[in-house]
């Protein structure tokens, strides 16, 4: 099997950066794709979507190179991946269903990596001044505040925090429970609830002022991992987007879309 080299197509990508910055400056048409060149075929988590929609205008203004973009769950995708779907590239919300097509053999180990980190944070529209969240929580003074079922992992940041901060006992019967962290969002934003455990990915620059970034030490790394699918061959596209998403330009993208980044951390089967 083709071993994929991370480093090797990093250094690539900055070469077909340096060679095409000069064509690309100034300019502010939409990206000219190079129809000579496949096409790269990415299923992405719907979360996720805004921002790869980012990556690939500057990806394909950069290289000429084509992206197409299928949104979707991550269960979804992985169906459609297993199923035979014309897709290169699974960048999921987590880092367990890329595992889940590496142990299926339907998608690669080497090169896999976690592309970003998800940040819970505690939004209301009601903050008051000066108020952290520590202080917001341990005042009770709220009446409802959602937070999404502990099978998400957004969920699971919300009760790690309640804990840390030592009032979840005390909140238990104002907990409104969500299926994920869009619609605890949701849910504050129309104020039918006080305030929710939600993404910061989801909030906008002006939201972000009224969010309680969660303490990292307070719940395990939110992991979004990236994979190539194995096809036949491998398309060379696809290994130049996966070292693109390493490279300087992506990682600003990510870190200003509201995720964190932690290098090139392996994604590996789970056995």
């Amino acid at each position: 099997m083709h071993m994929f080299n991370l480093e090797k197509y990093k250094i690539l990508v900055a070469l077909i950066l340096c060679m095409t910055v000069f064509a690309a400056c100034g300019k502010k048409e939409a990206p000219v794709v190079d129809t000579t060149v496949e096409p790269v075929r990415i299923a992405v988590a719907s979360g996720f979507l805004p921002t790869a929609k980012l990556l690939a205008a500057q990806f394909t203004t950069n290289t000429g190179i084509g992206v197409e973009l299928t949104g979707g769950s991550d269960q979804e995708l992985v169906g459609m991946i297993v199923d035979g779907s014309e897709i290169d590239v699974f960048m999921a919300s987590d880092a367990e269903h890329p595992r889940v097509l590496i142990d299926k053999g339907k998608a690669m180990a080497d090169g896999a990596f976690v592309y970003a980190l998800g940040t819970a944070v505690l939004y209301s529209r009601d903050w008051k001044v000066n108020w952290t969240g520590v202080k917001y929580l341990k005042s009770g003074q709220f009446n409802t505040l959602s937070i999404p079922n502990d099978d998400n992992r957004y969920g699971r940041a919300g009760i790690l925090a309640l804990e840390n901060v030592g009032v979840y006992e005390a909140v238990q019967k104002k907990l409104v429970l969500t299926e994920n962290e869009a619609e605890s969002f949701e849910l504050v934003d129309t104020r039918q609830v006080d305030s929710g455990f939600i993404a910061f990915s989801s909030l906008s620059d002006e939201d972000k002022r009224w969010a309680w970034i969660v303490p990292q030490a307070f719940y395990p790394p939110i992991e979004q991992g990236a994979v190539l699918v194995k096809t036949e061959p491998v398309n060379e596209s696809a290994r130049i987007w996966m070292g693109y998403l390493n490279s300087e330009g992506a990682r600003s993208i990510i870190q200003q879309s509201g995720y964190g980044i932690i290098g090139s951390e392996e994604v590996t089967s789970s056995h």
